[in-house]
């Protein structure tokens, strides 16, 4: 048996893993609440309608681990958090974990978990000895695990927060799965692994529209640069007059009539700046377009809106939908516009085709990508796939760039 430390497995023992699920990561995305950090977000969220997701994801990621593990190598031992915060995924997919924590009753429901659950279970798991930490969760609960365990025991992250600016999570749950097979079927004098950056953002602050990251400490990660998230880079001021340029060129992608859902981020306010309306940084905002006198009108119709609000707005009517990549990270959906559903994606693709996703980018932010593709991680694997290919970037009053998109 393991001593504590990573790698120190004696040959042929089955590697341990952790999983710590944290049950309300992420659920305030959909419903436009920018977060879940707090019980009464949380409230807020789930009365709103929201649906936790995080137990799904990392039932991908473990899914996929799985298929990818060794025929002939017996399986991972696995301890998991009890209840909703482990135990329950785990059991989905056949594995009869050892459960550490203290015990839910039966029935949990997503709000019975805490911070204080998870570095409990977390410094017992790494008191216990991991060869891999696998956490799904957010930048709030890899700050919670590098408070507690700080770079004792690797682990990997299941993205499954909101805003997601930490460098220790994977691409996505798929993509996680398949680096924790490979790392820990690996022999432990095998196994590399780095160091990657824990950062997280002050939530009420977030809402008001200030994006201050801040760092909060590093964790042990698999060395693994494809399958592992870059941390979020900030678009510098120095790109004003070149995200106006961009605004232009989407302007003139709007035909009259049209409805335009508007998503987070600097660049796509300066668009909604040409369009004369309002706009919420880190929100979803829909305008309507009409032809004006000697250039188009935009009435805005919903203001920072959730998921259920923009399915409805959407409808059927015909709309576009106006995205810019995460700096640093060169994700378009999935990170921080949870609000714009696979629904609404769908909408979007049967009333205008590709051609109603507007990618908007200076060309400074796409050359900073170096040839890396844009990044689909939806929560519609069928989707993340279809959207795979070329879509058209917008990075200036009449240029356009061709350029790949993958499944995250």
């Amino acid at each position: 048996m393991s001593d504590g430390r990573p790698g120190e497995a004696r040959r042929g023992t089955p590697p341990r893993v952790g999983l710590l699920v944290n049950p309300v990561a992420g659920i305030g995305g959909g419903v436009g609440l920018k977060g879940s950090d707090g019980p009464e977000i949380v409230r807020r969220a789930l009365a709103l309608g929201a649906v936790p997701h995080a137990g799904d994801r990392a039932g991908v990621a473990l899914t996929r681990m799985l298929e990818r593990w060794p025929s002939h190598r017996e399986r991972p031992r696995m301890l998991a958090g009890s209840g909703s915060m482990g135990e329950l995924v785990a059991r989905g997919v056949g594995l009869e974990p050892v459960v550490v924590g203290r015990l839910f009753p039966a029935g949990d429901s997503a709000e019975d978990s805490t911070a204080e659950d998870t570095r409990r279970i977390v410094a017992e798991m790494a008191a216990a000895g991991l060869d891999l930490l696998l956490v799904a969760g957010g930048d709030g609960t890899a700050r919670d695990i590098c408070a507690t365990i700080g770079t004792t025991t690797p682990i990997l992250g299941i993205p499954a927060g909101v805003k997601m600016h930490s460098a220790v999570y994977a691409t996505s749950p798929l993509a996680a799965g398949g680096l924790a097979a490979a790392f820990l079927a690996a022999a432990p004098t095998r196994r590399r692994t780095a160091l990657a950056e824990v950062l997280d953002l002050d939530e009420d602050a977030y809402r008001r529209g200030e994006i201050a990251p801040r760092l909060f400490g590093e964790l042990l990660v698999p060395a693994e640069d494809r399958r592992l998230q870059a941390r979020k880079e900030p678009s510098p001021a120095s790109e004003g007059s070149a995200a106006a340029k961009v605004a232009e060129g989407i302007a003139r992608q709007l035909a009259p009539g049209c409805r335009c859902v508007l998503g987070p981020g600097s660049t796509v306010r300066a668009v909604a700046a040409r369009l004369g309306v309002p706009k919420t940084l880190v929100g979803v905002d829909v305008v309507d377009v009409a032809a004006g006198t000697a250039t188009i009108v935009a009435r805005l119709i919903g203001r920072d809106v959730g998921a259920a609000e923009l399915e409805r707005l959407v409808g059927d009517v015909p709309a576009v939908l106006v995205i810019t990549p995460i700096g640093g990270q060169a994700f378009i959906l999935g990170r921080g516009n949870q609000q714009v559903s696979p629904t609404v994606i769908r909408s979007v693709l049967a009333t205008a085709g590709r051609d109603g996703i507007l990618v908007a980018a200076t060309p400074a932010k796409l050359a900073s990508f170096q040839g890396r593709p844009l990044l689909v991680d939806s929560g519609d694997a069928e989707l993340d796939v279809e959207l795979s290919g070329y879509l058209a970037v917008v990075t200036g009053p009449d240029e356009r760039t061709m350029y790949r998109v993958e499944p995250a």
